[in-house]
């Protein structure tokens, strides 16, 4: 009788245990449906380009409830802004034969409700820079799908700004991502 009770009682503190600390899982990102814009400023006009080619890995919990890492590689080659002569011009500007990537990598995620604050290391043009942003995390039939944005300046990652007819394009480079995983 006495071992009934200690069965009973490893199963039940097991499951406390186990509910207390659910099971970390890896969800892949769906390259078909997520994608990162880039968008840039001249005194002349303005555009955006976009990459659907996203390698991208989260770790979550069973349920997809919250999010404890994000980890994101994009190849600055598979930006498309609809002008093969600006993209080859951003291919030059940014070195990304030497470079070809830009990854990030959290180091913290803080979330409530749908929202998360993320924190982490931005790789781009051989350097690495502290970032923080904003995000929002949608749950629907297993599938994670997350959205925000952020701003970088060209400048703090040592490339030079491009011209056009002697005008330099704005520092800042607006990122916006929506992937789903």
């Amino acid at each position: 009788m006495k071992n009934i009770f200690l069965i009973i009682a490893i199963v039940i503190a097991s499951n406390f245990v186990k509910a207390q600390n659910p099971t970390p899982i890896k969800l892949y990102c769906d390259k078909s449906n997520s994608l990162i814009t880039y968008s840039m400023n001249h005194p002349l006009h303005s555009w955006t380009g976009i990459s659907k080619d996203i390698n991208s890995v989260i770790i979550t919990d069973e349920k997809r409830e919250t999010i404890s890492q994000v980890a994101v590689s994009v190849k600055i080659s598979s930006f498309d802004s609809k002008n093969a002569n600006r993209d080859s011009h951003a291919i030059e500007v940014t070195e990304a034969l030497k470079y070809p990537n830009i990854t990030f990598n959290s180091k913290t995620i803080k979330q409530e409700g749908n929202k998360l604050i993320v924190e982490g290391t931005l790789s781009f043009h051989g350097l690495n820079k502290d970032i923080s942003f904003k995000a929002e995390k949608s749950v629907t039939k297993n599938k994670v799908e997350v959205k925000g944005g952020f701003e970088i300046k060209m400048t703090e990652f040592n490339v030079e700004r491009p011209t056009l007819m002697g005008f330099a394009t704005d520092d800042e480079i607006k990122i916006t991502f929506d992937v789903i995983y």
